[in-house]
């Protein structure tokens, strides 16, 4: 049964038709046929979701666009500036002195070609977008940071202080295919909390660090804007593909996966959504939509190549595991040969605390 909005339309918006349910445990709102208001579309998504922004806010709210290539957002590849004025506006309505703040680091491209973030910015208009909203703009390569251990992660990744103090995270994210991960939306856009510009090392295990990092900052408000998405190779070579949607709600992987339904892609055959699933012990499924979604089945030109990277991903976390058990026997040998009754003491000590703990 469908419910209709009797309340006034916002211009250059079709409202959709509001699913009637029973206070499901996560909503994402599916705004059609926007244009190029993103003010209206945030009204919209505001109305038709009353629970999509808190009604109050703390001090600081972090914005995490999609900054992937130095791309204008009509090709689908990265965030549209816009939308930097038409959030403030929302965020300044709940809390006028909210201090606001766009973060993007310094990357690495595929092609090992340095790309700062401060002319990323600049190039792709988010200085003077910036400026006239009244935003401020962060390099997080430049953040002081702190250096964790994530599960799944061999390797300690360094975390911006920034993200460990208390915020609203927004993250906005784009429509897109990827060869790593099969697709990429609010989860993926998670690690832009690193602040390495290199994260290459990371990419045999992409999705422990996702979930991990989203684990440890999960956002507040997912926006992903479909009304140009990208089909083809991806994340950053494809074909612009227009799909007048764009999505909102509060947990990330409710949001990717109504993101892959847009897109024809079953949310099982995204590593990093499986992942996400498994670590926060949900399944597929729970969550409603509020509008309707109308999928059209993304090309994907990089399923070979997916499959193979997941291979040689495999192969690197097996080498990886091998290097690390070889290391450790070493270590172990070395310490009986030169001091081998501390050695004994230790090993007999772990043994017995092992035993007391079964």
């Amino acid at each position: 049964m469908m419910l209709g909005f009797d309340e006034e339309r916002d211009e250059n918006f079709d409202l959709v038709h509001l699913n009637k349910v029973s206070e499901p445990e996560f909503q994402v709102a599916a705004i059609t046929e926007a244009k190029d208001d993103l003010s209206a579309a945030v009204r919209t998504a505001r109305r038709v979701y009353p629970g999509l922004l808190p009604a109050s806010l703390p001090r600081h709210v972090v914005i995490k666009p999609n900054l992937c290539d130095i791309t204008s957002w009509e090709t689908g590849v990265t965030t549209d500036p816009r939308w930097m004025a038409a959030l403030s506006v929302e965020l300044r309505s709940i809390r006028p002195d909210v201090q606001i703040r766009v973060v993007e680091s310094d990357a690495i491209s595929a092609y090992k070609t340095y790309r700062s973030c401060d002319e990323t910015f600049e190039r792709l208009g988010f200085v003077s977008a910036a400026r006239e909203a009244g935003i401020e703009l962060v390099n997080l390569s430049r953040c002081d940071t702190i250096e964790l251990r994530l599960d799944g992660v061999p390797m300690p990744v360094r975390i911006p202080e920034l993200f460990l103090s208390e915020m609203l995270f927004i993250s906005v994210a784009n429509l897109k295919v990827h060869p790593y991960t099969r697709m990429t939306g609010i989860l993926k856009n998670s690690l832009g909390l690193l602040s390495d510009a290199d994260i290459s090392s990371f990419h045999p295990h992409l999705s422990a660090l996702i979930s991990g990092l989203h684990l440890l900052c999960p956002p507040d408000l997912c926006i992903i804007d479909g009304r140009v998405g990208l089909e083809g190779q991806g994340p950053i070579i494809g074909y612009p593909v227009r799909m007048n949607t764009i999505l909102f709600g509060n947990d990330a992987l409710a949001t990717d996966e109504a993101a892959c339904h847009l897109m024809g892609i079953p949310p099982h055959q995204v590593p990093h959504l499986r992942q996400s699933a498994k670590d926060l012990k949900r399944s597929f499924g729970q969550y409603k939509t509020i509008g309707e979604i109308h999928p059209k089945p993304f090309v994907f030109e990089s399923l070979e190549t997916h499959r193979a990277i997941l291979t040689k991903f495999r192969i690197r976390r097996f080498y990886q595991r091998m290097d690390l058990f070889t290391s450790r026997w070493v270590d172990r040998a070395h310490r009986l040969r030169h001091n081998p009754i501390s050695f004994a003491k230790s090993a007999v000590s772990k043994l017995v605390g092992g035993r007391r703990g079964q």
